[in-house]
């Protein structure tokens, strides 16, 4: 070394990872840490593209649809949903003509369709849309949380907005489950400072009577405020380590099907994990496999218990025993008359003695400001149809069903035998990747 020379110490800066904005995809992708640093911070792009294309397009017809009705203050227009369903292409029109003869626009409440909204790290409004402006003060802030909302709703004389968000799964799922609607219920907290109540609902496109909705109170801010602020640790988190050459722990699950990892299998747990061992068609023929022998196996159990009147026992060497047999149990029914040997009891003015309809009508009179529940309460369709099957009773029949409300469920099943399978492409539901927009 030369003289007069000092041997100076050479720092190394590590260079920290861009963390992008939280949203509803970012969410759902961090289910798993090494698909989200895959996505978010290598940039490798994950299948689905096709799939994403789609659901932009029906998210672009369903607000000019909502837009439409609200400019023509109607709450229908079949023909403008066929122009714009047809519009978003083949597999989109497909999808949408579920929704179409059950969907009714409330336009006098309508604010906005795909609205944009952005809070930063200090949960302040930024970025803000011109929808907004006059309404809120832009912090100017970079967004730390961000979200596109299909249809928002304001009614203010209840101190209420409803935020619709369309989704075009093939099964229904509860918002109260999502990040997506606590954030989305955050941003209109925070946006519009006289809101007391945020219902945030889910509107199924590929049927046709097919909602899911949560309601938020704005003393629930606080524990809202606390979920998502969690969310974007966690986020943070994940870059951290990155940034600090650690390794970044795979987690299996729903989220793995649109991992860049699957298609080339370099997933860490590729080896474990059930995503990646079998193709969905070979799971398909294993289900057909195992419905049949359930069913031939159950028969034959239950035969013999039926024939013989003795449980089958099975011990392990553990000592711990399975028994099949007959297991009591005890519920409880709720009837709506009271029986008697020969039909139902009358009062003294001749009219049907209902024991629970007449305690919840004192309970709704006694206090009118807890009946909301009351609404969602319904007898079973099954235990009625039966009764009022009979030629005698097609009159009482026909007016029962009028009252009644339609309930659409899609649960994930094997259909019949089909010698005609149904046009479609190869792709999935909505559940898809957007590395622009909330759906995942």
């Amino acid at each position: 070394m030369p003289k007069g020379k000092k041997k100076t110490a050479e720092l190394v800066k590590i260079q920290e990872s861009a963390i992008p904005p939280l949203r509803q995809s970012t969410s759902d992708v961090m289910a798993c840490p090494r698909f989200y640093s895959e996505v978010f911070i290598k940039g490798n792009k994950p299948p689905g593209g096709l799939e994403a294309a789609r659901g932009t397009e029906i998210h672009e017809a369903m607000a000019s649809y909502l837009s439409h009705c609200a400019r023509k203050s109607i709450g229908m227009d079949l023909d403008a949903f066929e122009i714009f369903s047809l519009g978003a292409g083949p597999q989109a029109y497909k999808i949408l003509m579920g929704l179409r003869d059950g969907f009714v626009v409330d336009h006098d409440h309508l604010f906005a369709t795909e609205l944009s909204m952005a809070l930063d790290e200090n949960l302040q409004p930024t970025d803000v849309a011109t929808e907004l402006q006059g309404i809120t003060v832009d912090s100017g802030l970079p967004s730390a949380y961000q979200g596109t909302l299909d249809g928002v709703y304001i009614f203010r004389q209840e101190n209420k907005v409803m935020v619709d968000d369309f989704k075009s799964h093939a099964r229904a799922f509860e918002p109260s489950e999502t990040m997506q609607a606590k954030m989305y219920s955050l941003f209109i907290f925070q946006i519009f400072s006289w809101v007391e109540t945020v219902v945030f609902r889910l509107t199924f496109v590929r049927y046709k009577n097919m909602t899911r909705s949560v309601e938020y109170k704005r003393e629930e801010l606080p524990k809202l405020i606390e979920e998502i602020k969690a969310a974007r640790e966690r986020q943070k988190t994940i870059h951290v380590k990155y940034d600090a050459g650690d390794e970044i722990e795979a987690i299996s699950g729903s989220q793995c099907v649109y991992c860049p990892l699957l298609s080339n299998r370099q997933c860490p747990i590729s080896e474990w994990n059930p995503q990646m061992q079998f193709e969905p068609v070979d799971r398909l023929k294993f289900m057909l496999w195992y419905s049949a022998f359930s069913k031939v196996n159950n028969k034959t159990l239950r035969d013999y218990v039926n024939g013989t009147g003795r449980k089958v026992v099975l011990k392990d060497y553990n000592g711990k025993a399975y028994v099949f047999g007959p297991v009591e149990s005890e519920s409880k029914v709720y009837p709506l008359f009271k029986a008697t040997p020969n039909g139902i009891e009358m009062d003294n003015q001749g009219r049907p003695v209902m024991p629970i309809v007449e305690l919840l009508t004192d309970y709704a009179y006694a206090t009118p400001d807890d009946t909301e529940w009351m609404g969602k309460l319904v007898i079973s369709a099954t235990k009625l149809n039966s009764a009022l099957g009979a030629k005698k009773r097609a009159v009482i029949d026909q007016a029962v069903s009028d009252t009644a409300d339609k309930v659409t469920k899609a649960p994930l099943k094997v259909s019949k035998p089909l010698d005609v399978l149904e046009d479609e492409d190869e792709e999935q539901d909505e559940n898809e990747w957007s590395d622009d927009g909330d759906e995942f």
